[in-house]
């Protein structure tokens, strides 16, 4: 039986949870123990995620409910929380689908020539879904970015793609929120600033719960965005230049890959800056992968 990982808040309360068909149940109901730190979201699970995962199998496969009440976010004060509370990094791919290339940079490449691009958001820029954020100040050229994101389990350094999937928990949707205007400021020496540009306040959010990887075919997903329901990215991970275990070997090659570490994926065609189109106050963006959920953020008018 597949099942989803969330964390939710009620009361103050961070209450990891199992999303078992279209209910929410608290972890602690379905698998007891298995969470020792709930203010920490999933992150007991992911350093022994094998054991975990056949632990949640079990669990879930001979739990009931009917001595239980579920949960249901969005009623009685109860909302998404983070997945994981202080990831040790969140890592970015750019310039990952073929199709992203072609329609948005108007560049046709050969894999071979290049090397993957990397970049780093801070931890607390995190954003759980289902919120509303402040129009950020500081840009005028705000831009959205669908993303599938992995949850890393198990710890590794020099992982070689065909042994990413060991360290792999599962995956979850991520929009890469960019400031335009600052990540190609004409007043930087290079003329390109991700802080500026990609690591500011918010600019990452993740959700609405963790699919594992053993449910997930990532190589066949179809990902979209729509902007107050206009559908601005329409596309599958077919158009990966690197592949996930690809991505896995080339940052891992660099920096040890820790659990709960967050690794966004890369984003396919549409984003506004493709047609100078960027997102205003009041709007409100949803992103969504097939089979792993739809995450929503809405942006607060001024």
């Amino acid at each position: 039986m597949s099942f989803a990982l969330c964390v939710l808040e009620k009361g103050g309360q961070r209450v990891p949870a199992v999303k078992i068909g279209e209910r929410f149940w608290a972890l602690s109901d379905v698998a007891p123990g298995l969470i020792q730190r709930p203010d920490e979201g999933l992150l007991d699970l992911l350093p022994a995620w094998d054991e975990s995962f056949t632990k949640l199998e079990k669990a879930v496969a001979a739990f009931d409910g009917a001595a239980k009440t579920a949960l249901v976010p969005g009623e009685g004060g109860v909302r998404y929380d983070l997945l994981v509370t202080n990831p040790r990094k969140i890592v970015c791919a750019g310039m990952n689908y073929y199709c992203h290339m072609r329609k948005d940079a108007k560049r046709e490449i050969k894999k071979e020539d290049y090397d993957c691009l990397f970049f780093l958001k801070a931890s607390d820029q995190q954003l759980a879904a289902d919120r509303d954020i402040p129009f950020p100040s500081h840009t005028k050229k705000y831009d959205w970015e669908v993303e599938i994101v992995i949850v890393i389990g198990k710890e590794g350094r020099n992982i070689k793609a065909a042994d990413a999937a060991q360290h792999i928990a599962g995956y979850a949707v991520g929009n890469d929120l960019s400031a335009r205007d600052w990540q190609f400021n004409p007043r930087h020496v290079r003329q390109f600033d991700l802080v500026a540009g990609k690591s500011f306040d918010h600019s990452a959010p993740v959700g609405p719960w963790l699919v594992p990887a053993a449910f997930v075919d990532i190589a066949n997903l179809w990902l979209k965005l729509w902007v107050n329901d206009d559908l601005k990215q329409d596309s599958t991970t077919r158009e990966f230049i690197w592949s996930v275990g690809e991505l896995i070997e080339s940052y891992s090659s660099h920096s040890t890959l820790r659990p709960g570490d967050l690794l966004f994926t890369g984003a396919p065609a549409g984003v506004g800056m493709a047609t100078d189109t960027y997102l205003k106050p009041g709007d409100v963006m949803v992103a969504e992968v097939e089979g792993l959920g739809r995450l929503e953020t809405r942006l607060l008018a001024e």
